[in-house]
């Protein structure tokens, strides 16, 4: 059975998406909005104009974005005279309107639909990414976690 199955039977439709041209804040807010309905969601796929794909954003991206534009803002100093609620704001504000192209992973696994379990296996273990983009036609119909791999895997092993 294992060896039936195939990227679209493991792949999630409902991915978030975002227009490259997007901001920090809307991907964040993209991501947040999608993980509402669909918890196991952990990128953003940004796409071009034409729809196909530029890159990926993933939770990781997205935290190092945090960790860079607001957790090491040059105000948010450990000292008595810090309003720490303003400071952390005003370093929220200048991250959240900041550019993707930084932090788009663009070097990612690409599925077909069609591919076998062992495909899947191979060129998730070679991107060395915990996901992979399927795509059909020059567009993204769906992505595949690692933690989907894993269940269809184990699932007739235990």
């Amino acid at each position: 059975m294992l060896l039936r199955k195939r990227a679209w039977d493991m792949m999630h439709e409902d991915f978030a998406t975002v227009d490259e041209s997007a901001s920090l804040a809307e991907a964040i807010r993209t991501l947040r909005e999608s993980m509402k309905t669909t918890p196991q969601n952990s990128v953003v796929v940004v796409l071009k104009k034409s729809g196909s794909p530029r890159g990926i954003l993933s939770v990781w991206e997205l935290l190092k974005a945090v960790e860079d534009g607001v957790l090491k803002d040059e105000e948010l100093r450990l000292t008595e005279e810090t309003d720490w609620d303003q400071a952390f704001k005003r370093a929220g504000i200048l991250c959240a309107r900041e550019a993707l192209d930084k932090h788009i992973v663009d070097d990612f696994t690409v599925l077909k639909p069609t591919d076998p379990m062992l495909v899947v296996v191979e060129l998730i273990r070679k991107g060395k990414q915990p996901w992979a983009l399927v795509q059909e036609g020059g567009k993204v119909i769906g992505v595949v976690h690692l933690n989907d791999i894993y269940r269809e895997m184990t699932r007739d092993l235990v």
